[in-house]
């Protein structure tokens, strides 16, 4: 290698290194499907993982999981350092923190971060790991109620929490985080596969990074990948009109049943190749366990919706979103504080990413699709069985996806804040839980009509046979997946109950329920809107 004080970035080397970053983000990836204990993580893509810089930037991000995580790894590392100092940091440590106020999502979102060293011994950067711990303790098992009114209540925090020192477990944490939890088996199987992924991690980057390139020369080969990100995204932003785009819609309520809907909207400002996204107008955060945090929340679905329009095909790092402004006062819904709920912070994240689109529809209809299904439409059934342990299954709904100028809308698929991650399969929810799968079928005219068509929703049938608690929620039934460019809206979902010996069919919304071995839970998925006039 050249000397640092004479070095020169050679075009070649600078993507040398991009990929090396990427090859080390990819194989946590497959690490943690391979070795995480719960469905929630190895089949639904619950996690993340993100090298980030010494100074927080986001470096490289897998690509085969949530992306509703995006480029918001930095904030709780940046946080926890910030109290436990990085001069304390030992290679081989790993560190634990949900810190809601900084995470901006529910507690069960857990941050495994361990510290990256160069050649010289120095702190070049961290490798996080997000997880959807089945479990963080609260109120309820699997922590996630309605019936939440504070963060306090929905589970345990960690800020800075040391769960491997020097590459030795910790056992009195681990221990004292299984004596907190219901699902402990769950929890500290995926516990431990995020900290041996995180080990990996720091190996691989010692390995394929700091024994090929000094400190100095990873420095500049950093600022060149993140310029480079940056001007990509900038000249994407110029091909855009100069002036304002927006988009508005309700919610079907306030985040329980009675409440008053709210009103989502997203103002978007480009000059130049520049986008400022304001979102000054959200409603205040309410007492319901809808809200997100800045951090997690609202800044997470900009940059979703930002990169998929406009940069879809590059590894997602920091520069990619510098030419990317936000404004959002502290104290809305998607920027709460103050330790307001957050058990369902998802329920209003794939509608704003969807506004996002909307609003730049409002004046290039061609440049994007109609509204998606844009509902979490979640089920979440918990029980205890017979030995004291507890059993849990989690499913989201996949819906249909909205048409655009090109084509038919697809589906059916989860929401924009998922990406193309699948449903837990069938026998495996079977051969765990105590359900029985009656039907699962397409509903192949929820699409609303137009040129294209929106793409399908599904309907699936449930039985359970023993007594199990439901957690559920559904929204955008009220103010449904809109249509584009003179499309048709889409048909609504639903979610209803049907109890032994009755044959009336109960609908519910955002509900926590016991309910009797052999009731028989139907959910319904939301088509996508519709494309262009619809021909005669």
């Amino acid at each position: 290698m050249t000397d640092t004080a004479t070095y020169v970035i050679d075009p070649i080397e600078r993507e040398i290194f991009t990929y090396t970053v990427e090859s080390i983000v990819e194989e946590i990836d497959i690490n943690i499907t391979r070795t995480a204990h719960s469905p929630l993580v190895y089949e639904y893509k619950d996690y993340c993982a993100g090298l980030l810089t010494k100074d927080f930037a986001l470096l490289g991000q897998s690509q085969s999981n949530l992306p509703i995580f995006l480029a918001d790894l930095g904030d709780p590392v940046s946080d926890v350092i910030d109290i436990i100092g990085a001069e304390s940091l030992r290679a081989g440590d790993v560190v634990l923190t949900n810190y809601g106020e900084v995470s901006g999502q529910h507690l069960n979102h857990v941050v495994a971060f361990t510290p990256l060293f160069s050649r010289e011994d120095e702190i070049q950067g961290y490798l996080a790991i997000r997880t959807h711990w089945a479990d963080v303790g609260g109120i309820t098992p699997g922590s996630l109620s309605w019936e939440g009114t504070d963060l306090r209540q929905e589970g345990f925090q960690v800020r800075g929490l040391r769960v491997m020192r020097e590459g030795n477990v910790v056992p009195e944490v681990v221990e004292t985080i299984r004596a907190n939890c219901y699902m402990q088996a769950e929890v500290v199987g995926d516990l431990m596969a995020q900290a041996g992924a995180c080990l990996v991690a720091a190996e691989r980057w010692r390995e394929r990074v700091a024994s090929r390139w000094s400190g100095e020369q990873v420095a500049q080969l950093v600022a060149a990948q993140l310029e480079t990100s940056r001007q990509l995204a900038a000249r994407a932003v110029s091909e855009l009109p100069d002036g304002v785009y927006e988009a508005s819609c309700m919610t079907d309520d306030g985040g329980g049943v009675g409440t008053a809907p709210l009103r989502l909207s997203v103002k978007l400002i480009v000059e130049g190749d520049r986008m400022v996204a304001d979102l000054s107008d959200l409603p205040p955060q309410v007492a319901t366990p809808i809200n997100a945090g800045k951090n997690g929340g609202a800044m997470s679905a900009m940059r979703v919706a930002f990169k998929s329009l406009l940069v879809p095909n590059r590894q997602a790092d920091q520069g990619l979103f510098e030419p990317l402004s936000i404004v959002l006062p502290t104290g809305t819904v998607l920027s709460a504080t103050d330790g307001a709920p957050m058990a369902h912070w998802n329920t209003t994240i794939p509608t704003m990413v969807d506004l996002f689109l909307r609003a730049i529809g409002s004046r290039l209809p061609e440049r994007v699709p109609a509204g998606h299904h844009g509902s979490m439409a979640a089920l979440m059934l918990t029980g205890r069985r017979a030995d004291g342990t507890w059993v849990q299954y989690i499913e989201t709904g996949n819906g249909g996806h909205g048409a655009h100028s090109e084509g038919d809308g697809f589906g059916p698929l989860k929401t924009l804040m998922h990406g193309d991650n699948k449903a837990i399969p069938i026998e495996l929810v079977e051969g765990s839980a105590p359900v029985r799968f009656h039907s699962y079928k397409l509903l192949r005219d929820a699409g609303g009509a137009g040129l294209h068509r929106g793409g399908p929703g599904i309907e699936r049938i449930i039985e359970l046979l023993e007594p199990l608690t439901l957690s559920a929620g559904i929204d955008r039934t009220v103010d449904p997946p809109w249509g584009m460019n003179g499309g048709a809206p889409a048909q609504s979902g639903e979610i209803a109950l049907l109890y032994p010996g009755t044959q009336t069919w109960q609908i519910i919304s955002k509900v926590d329920l016991e309910l009797p071995a052999g009731a028989l839970i139907r959910q319904r998925t939301a088509g996508g809107g519709g494309w262009g006039e619809p021909v005669s």
